[in-house]
């Protein structure tokens, strides 16, 4: 199981509703910035989620969190890096 499984964790359905949706620029996230990313991650185990989508012929990754202040917080740390990002609740557009 990767680092990203083991960190990921048990929910409950709709226990992160705070969302977090980076587009990665065209080469993807460097290697340095994928592994910030796990550990941002690994340190709040059990309470996230990831999923990838596809919207509008843009491939995005979803990343759903338990608190708004985790995912204030990651939004703020990785959208910089990232083609774009939106933070959201879920079920809000």
């Amino acid at each position: 199981m990767s680092r990203l499984g083991r960190a990921r964790g048990r929910l409950q359905a709709g226990a992160c509703p705070y969302q977090v949706d980076l587009i990665p620029p065209l080469g993807g996230f460097d290697d340095a910035v994928e592994e910030e990313i796990i550990r941002f991650l690994e340190r709040r185990a059990g309470r996230f989620e990831v999923r990838g989508q596809i919207a509008n012929g843009d491939a995005f990754i979803r990343y759903c969190f338990a608190h708004l202040a985790d995912a204030e917080a990651f939004h703020a740390q990785f959208a910089p890096v990232a083609e774009k990002a939106i933070l959201r609740k879920a079920g809000k557009p």
